[in-house]
């Protein structure tokens, strides 16, 4: 038996975690937009940018990397696959709305 070097669980939640921390991350820099602070607010949305979007490719390539490390029993993890497209679907129902 293969062992699974790839955990959908902790992947998941990981995704989701990371993707709240950006848009927090986003939210309270805004305090330093206007202040003497700015180099605050300039680090903290790059850091925003950055985590959003990485967590976002990884949402999209999360399904994709349980499918092919076990493409017979990938319906055991369907669950975590769609828990960790919850970034992604936060998006594509944000634009659309």
């Amino acid at each position: 038996m293969k062992k699974s070097i790839y955990h959908p669980k902790r992947s998941a939640i990981l995704i989701i975690l990371l993707f709240i921390s950006g848009m927090l991350i986003g939210k309270f820099t805004q305090r330093f937009r206007f202040s003497e602070y700015r180099w605050i607010y300039q680090f903290g949305s790059l850091l925003n940018i950055l985590v959003t979007t990485g967590s976002l490719l990884w949402s999209l390539i999360h399904p994709l990397m349980i499918w092919s490390e076990d493409k017979k029993d990938w319906k055991k993890h369907l669950l975590w696959m769609i828990i960790g497209m919850v970034p992604f679907l936060y998006l594509v129902i944000a634009l659309n709305f």
